[in-house]
């Protein structure tokens, strides 16, 4: 009988400190670092000269993915420095951003 008890007691140790860890995933800190790698990556993505990038719209963990819209200053030449706004998609997974051009984009 003191075997078993000695069991129970190790099996509710190992849960008890299993439940009292942290999240890492939803932990603040794990968000933000999740938001300035986003930043980056839709940044290099958009290639833009001075970049102003949105908050991010933070889509579930299935999709995994968070859009942004960056502004800022087309870098070549024969675009001669005109305003562009590009979507971002960033991939939380992969760590991979995309974007298209969002001039004039609107939902109306």
């Amino acid at each position: 009988m003191h075997r078993s008890s000695a069991a129970i007691s190790a099996v509710t140790t190992i849960l008890l400190l299993a439940l009292a860890s942290p999240a890492q995933a939803s932990t603040d800190a794990a968000w933000a670092a999740s938001t300035k790698a986003g930043r980056a990556a839709c940044i290099a993505a958009a290639n833009l000269a001075r970049p102003i990038v949105s908050a991010p719209l933070n889509f579930s963990d299935q999709v995994g993915r968070d859009a942004m819209l960056v502004r800022g200053r087309y870098k070549q030449r024969y675009m001669k420095n005109a305003l562009g706004t590009m979507l971002c998609l960033y991939d939380r997974r992969t760590h991979k951003a995309e974007t298209v051009d969002a001039k004039g984009w609107t939902a109306g």
